[in-house]
């Protein structure tokens, strides 16, 4: 007999939305998670406005660590590359606490929660699909929704994802929150902790990050699993040039390691009565490692297709199917210029980026990426949109910074 509309297996933020809009809908939604909330998620804890907006302005402000304006890159040449804008671009907040406010949010909306419900097997049928816990409990539903992370269970169980990582397909990181105080937020962010710093990391392919909060600095370095080898030295390392470079001694944190979904699209996310939705799909920022907004956005796709196969009683693949195609309309064209732009290596990023810094356009179009306004791929439209309004501006910076190169020439 089947008990549930809907069963979600996992209560981060692609499986919490999901659930919430399958609930609000009028399904019948069991949301399933594996540890008690709150829970400790290895995670930067960076939320884009495009992720925010879906909450519609219920995000109550006790989860706002800080508000984000801007965005500086260290480049490996040593130069910097700024982007800040008067427009907010996102938040910083703590997973445990996030991450529980939008399970309790679905809760709301009318679904049922468990706690500490490992799932360690999915099944489906032409009939049912199941989710099978680790106690031995069996619940079953007309559809299962597979939000358990890079490491779904659901997704091998179904055979959507191979049984074992192929690591030159996924990313691995390692991250941890420094508490330093207020006042060590002030002092490591200069008075600015409005700001992300994304940074590179010596020795590797890779990057870093410092991400303000209220008390603590969320830092960590991810990239290519198959070049992160070995992680400990290398974020180690990171973070003691992270103390030299900002004049804040950074005590010893709870170390996280992780390794971060990639290729969503190049896979197959739907079978009949299940789809994949955030990590557990793939669905991360190729270029900047943001899964977040990305996870909330394929939960709302995902409950939207599961409203339609309720009201039609149809399960099957071909259904389903509709949710791969609302992420590849969303995601696809954005992912793949980040692809076109990753075989061209840091050095092209870095010329890019340094020759962008501190010019208004530049700001304006990270904003509106942030924001969701844009995608990647809508990049280049967009400058030449704006081009010839900004073109006064852009000769005055550039005829400055040449005069400013010709004073320093002579002055040595």
């Amino acid at each position: 007999m089947v008990s549930y509309d809907v069963i979600v297996v996992g209560a981060g933020p692609a499986g919490s939305i999901a659930a919430h809009d399958c609930a609000a809908q009028g399904l019948k939604t069991l949301l399933l998670e594996k540890c008690a909330l709150p829970r400790d998620k290895p995670c930067g804890g960076a939320v884009t406005y495009r992720g925010l907006e879906i909450l519609k302005g219920e995000l109550p402000p006790r989860l706002v660590e800080r508000r984000i304006y801007g965005m500086r890159f260290l480049l490996p040449s040593g130069k910097k590359a700024e982007f800040i804008s008067d427009k907010i671009m996102g938040i910083t907040t703590m997973r445990s606490r996030f991450d529980e406010y939008l399970a309790r949010r679905a809760v709301n909306s009318g679904a049922e929660l468990i706690e500490q419900a490992r799932v360690v097997a999915a099944q489906v049928t032409d009939d049912f699909a199941a989710a099978r816990l680790s106690d031995g409990r069996e619940f079953t539903s007309r559809l299962v929704i597979g939000a358990d992370g890079v490491n779904s269970v659901v997704s091998r169980s179904l055979d959507l994802r191979p049984q074992h990582k192929d690591l030159t397909r996924v990313g691995l990181g390692m991250e941890a929150d420094f508490e330093v105080g207020e006042d060590g937020v002030m002092k490591a962010t200069q008075g600015r902790p409005d700001i992300l710093e994304i940074a590179p990391v010596q020795g590797k392919v890779s990057y870093g990050w410092v991400f303000p909060k209220k008390e603590h600095l969320g830092i960590g370095i991810a990239g290519a699993a198959a070049h992160m080898y070995p992680l400990r030295p290398a974020f180690d390392g990171f973070i003691r040039t992270t103390e030299r470079r900002l004049g804040v001694r950074l005590p010893p944190g709870k170390r996280r390691t992780y390794f971060l979904g990639a290729d969503g699209l190049a896979f197959r996310n739907t079978t009949k009565r299940a789809m994949l939705v955030g990590d557990a799909a793939g669905f991360v920022d190729p270029m900047m490692g943001e899964g977040i907004a990305y996870a909330m956005k394929s939960g709302v796709f995902a409950a939207r297709v599961a409203v339609q196969a309720a009201e039609q009683d149809r399960y099957d693949d071909s259904l389903l199917s509709k949710y791969d195609a609302l992420c590849h309309k969303q995601f696809g064209a954005s992912f793949g210029m980040v692809a076109w732009v990753g075989m061209r290596g840091t050095s092209f990023a870095e010329f890019v980026l340094s020759r962008a810094s501190g010019y208004r356009i530049a700001s304006d179009v990270m904003v509106m990426l942030a924001r969701g306004e844009i995608g990647y791929s809508n990049t280049p439209a967009t400058v030449l949109r704006r081009l010839p309004r900004e073109l006064p501006s852009i000769l005055r910076r550039y005829l400055q910074t040449r005069r400013e190169a010709r004073y320093q020439k002579t002055a040595h």
